[in-house]
């Protein structure tokens, strides 16, 4: 069973500093603005090579990869979706003329 938390907070208050205090090995960090983490060390420690980020913004890219390490990668404890909340903007927008039930999942 996983727990789900949300952070939500005011740019600049420390939602994405705050993976500094995470252990590595156990995170992995699903960037979707594509933009370096705020903390100094950050790009040693999260990286491609480490396979623990990754830079996808599209959501049905993001759901087969929550799929895949949910089956394959054991290691993962902690997965942190860094400003999704631009992913839901942006299928909210792509979707924005389709009328009532219409739109489908």
């Amino acid at each position: 069973m996983a727990n789900n938390v949300i952070i939500l907070g005011k740019s600049g208050t420390g939602k994405s500093s705050s993976i500094k205090t995470l252990d590595p090995k156990e995170t992995m960090v699903i960037n979707v603005l594509k933009k370096r983490l705020p903390f100094k060390g950050s790009q040693s420690l999260y990286n491609t090579e480490n396979k623990n980020l990754l830079s996808i913004d599209e959501y049905n890219q993001i759901i087969d990869m929550l799929k895949y390490i949910n089956e394959k990668m054991p290691n993962i404890k902690t997965i942190i979706l860094d400003d999704v909340i631009y992913v839901m903007r942006k299928e909210y927008f792509k979707r924005a003329k389709e009328n009532g039930y219409g739109k489908t999942a």
